[in-house]
């Protein structure tokens, strides 16, 4: 039982994480869309760097999600696979949006 129960927490903590990924990748490209309005290379270059570590930051927590048996551990797994995964393919689309130019003055 201690060990059932011991992995539920274990899971738990990696929900939490992928939670907090979510949330660092949303304000990642919030701070990306607000760069860009601003048209500051500086600042741009600065977000898509965030963009970059949140983007690692939750590819690690996607793959840590799907090392769990989502069928097994019930609603709230396969909830938060589903918004990593979908929180991945925002950031891609980011990544995408905008391109800097090599040399900025």
């Amino acid at each position: 039982m201690v060990e059932s129960q011991q992995h539920q927490m274990y899971i738990q903590r990696a929900v939490d994480e992928a939670d907090q990924a979510i949330l660092a990748a949303q304000k990642a490209e919030h701070d990306l869309q607000s760069a860009v309005i601003k048209a500051d290379p500086v600042l741009i270059q600065k977000a898509q760097a965030e963009l970059g570590t949140a983007k690692r930051r939750i590819t690690e927590s996607y793959q840590q999600l799907n090392s769990f048996d989502p069928e097994k551990y019930g609603q709230q797994l396969k909830q938060t696979i589903g918004q990593t995964r979908q929180a991945i393919q925002d950031l891609d689309m980011s990544e995408e949006k905008v391109h800097t130019p090599k040399q900025v003055r």
